[in-house]
């Protein structure tokens, strides 16, 4: 646990040291989700972002659906598509694979994603992605996070990407104040960094202030 704190407090501590290289936009989120019979379930996301530098203020929208199903005491497979509308541009495809493993201890839920994706559509070459990440939930009070509780959330994720013959790898790290508003629905607010292309001397690091509600049907 203390090894992700501080590579997150790095990522912070190197944006504010860089901030001229910085882009800044928001980005929103709503996520459905619902239990299905048989340990399956489905959710559905709906993100935006916007920028707050350029003159292009609204990027895209991402709609996504997952379906997953529970295939041990604490482990789970998913499987979704994700529609990818940017301002102005075409659509893009995305085919999304995932393996989650949830581990709860006294005062923290730590969470493994292992993660590939395929992007497709539209003029741009298609995308091939790894990624792997590591989050954790941390309740303020307590040994659980209960109704009208604030919580920290912690997370950092490694993402390989492959594009035609290009080989990228981008580095995010974010921290997020939690609260529950009741057992079916809680909400975050907090910073997303990514750190991309430095393997390639072109590094390019973009912050995100995100607003996620979760809510379960």
């Amino acid at each position: 646990m203390k090894k992700l704190v501080c590579c997150i407090l790095v990522l912070f501590s190197h944006s504010l040291c860089a901030q001229q290289n910085i882009s800044w936009g928001l980005l929103p989120s709503l996520n459905f989700n619902k239990k299905l019979p048989r340990d399956w379930s489905l959710n559905f996301k709906a993100e935006g972002r916007q920028s707050l530098q350029d003159e292009k203020n609204y990027l895209q929208t991402d709609l996504s659906l997952l379906s997953s199903r529970k295939v041990g005491l604490s482990s789970t497979i998913a499987m979704g598509y994700l529609l990818r509308l940017p301002n102005g541009d075409e659509l893009r495809n995305r085919l999304i694979q995932q393996f989650i493993i949830v581990r709860r201890y006294p005062a923290l839920k730590l969470s493994h994603r292992f993660g590939a994706d395929q992007t497709f559509g539209g003029k741009e070459p298609a995308v091939y992605r790894l990624r792997y990440r590591l989050s954790s939930e941390i309740p303020l009070s307590g040994q659980e996070v209960d109704p009208k509780e604030f919580f920290f959330k912690l997370g950092n994720e490694y993402v390989n990407s492959l594009e035609e013959s290009a080989y990228d790898l981008e580095i995010r790290g974010l921290g997020f104040l939690g609260y529950v508003l009741n057992p079916k629905a809680k909400l975050e607010f907090g910073i997303d960094y990514r750190l991309s292309s430095f393997l390639n001397s072109l590094t390019r690091q973009r912050s995100w202030i995100g607003f996620n509600l979760y809510q379960s049907l």
